[in-house]
């Protein structure tokens, strides 16, 4: 009986965890809105190497001020949306800066939804 219970529990949480899933790629935009502007060629990883991963990095830095980016999502496709300073880049208020992550190069402004 208690394995029975234990499965059912166990099928609800997975099956909301699929939902979650869903719900994030329908509310991720796939255009980028416009170029971004005062970029770098490339950002770099937090300790000031390259990255050489394929994988978004929670912080990337731009080696002209050494400013940090913070990921928020992580798209299909190897790209990432991150955090910048206000007005910086030429992002707005509800916006993020789209970067690729394999190679860490900035591709440009996407909106927040």
């Amino acid at each position: 009986m208690r394995a029975r219970v234990a499965a059912g529990v166990l099928m609800l949480v997975a099956s909301g965890g699929c939902a979650t899933v869903k719900d994030t790629l329908k509310t991720t935009p796939d255009t980028i809105e416009r170029p971004a502007t005062g970029l770098p060629g490339t950002f770099l990883r937090a300790d000031g190497l390259p990255n050489l991963g394929t994988v978004c990095l929670t912080t990337l830095v731009d080696p002209q001020d050494k400013s940090t980016l913070d990921l928020v999502r992580t798209i299909r496709d190897g790209q990432g949306d991150y955090r910048v300073t206000a007005g910086k880049y030429g992002v707005g208020d509800n916006e993020l800066l789209r970067v690729d992550c394999t190679t860490a190069r900035p591709m440009g402004v996407v909106r927040v939804q």
